[in-house]
């Protein structure tokens, strides 16, 4: 199990598997996680891990060399932990805004290629802070009034009961797509069930070297 399975899961009982040195920074590896590895713009997981009793903090989920995730963790002694009994919690309010933010980055593309009336290059940069997310442009020509409108629409559908649904490509299961409407976006994050969890956003835009930069911050 990890967190593509349920990614409304917020702990877990499960085994440490042993640990995985990276960089020289020792990780640990477990049978089951619910952190995500972070990628693609989203913030990694973090929380705590009880072992025997203590409680160890998580300060990064990352990708290994096979692409699987492994935890950066506070543990003094990981090695020590092979085998052992671990239960897993999840910070879930960093981790629910990281999926609402994400999601509405997805959902902003969307509509701005539909304003636009064409397709758009993928974002030059595209990141998801603690409380607020960024996607920037190359040559996008859009005005102070356009992004206004673009608001307006984003809260449109922010208020409705839509679905939002992500799968694993059938060929490579490490290959996901994100889908809400008629849109399709090719991503390996996570993400709200529908767009109504997310609430009103309030989304800002500027031109710098002739790059449009929006700035989307929950409301």
């Amino acid at each position: 199990m990890n967190y593509h399975d349920d990614n409304y899961c917020r702990s877990c009982d499960t085994i440490v598997r042993g640990v995985k040195v990276l960089d020289g920074q020792p990780c640990l590896v477990l049978a089951d996680t619910i952190y995500y590895a972070q990628g693609g713009g989203q913030k990694s997981d973090r929380g705590t891990l009880t072992i025997a009793g203590r409680e160890y903090r998580v300060l990064k989920s990352v990708h290994d060399e096979n692409g699987d995730p492994v935890l950066v963790t506070d543990i003094p002694d990981p090695d020590a932990c092979a085998g052992m009994p671990v239960h897993c919690e999840l910070d879930w309010d960093f981790r629910y805004t990281q999926m609402k933010l994400h999601t509405c980055l997805h959902l902003m593309h969307c509509l701005l290629q539909k304003q636009l009336g064409h397709e758009l290059d993928n974002p030059l940069t595209s990141t998801i802070e603690a409380d607020f997310a960024i996607n920037k442009y190359k040559n996008a020509m859009v005005t102070d009034a356009d992004t206004e409108e673009l608001e307006k629409e984003l809260n449109a559908l922010l208020a409705q009961d839509i679905e939002v649904m992500t799968w694993a490509d059938e060929n490579d299961a490490r290959y996901r797509y994100w889908k809400c409407l008629d849109w399709v976006i090719p991503c390996g994050g996570i993400h709200v069930h529908n767009l109504r969890e997310i609430g009103s956003v309030h989304l800002a835009s500027h031109t710098k070297k002739g790059n449009r930069t929006f700035t989307v911050t929950l409301g």
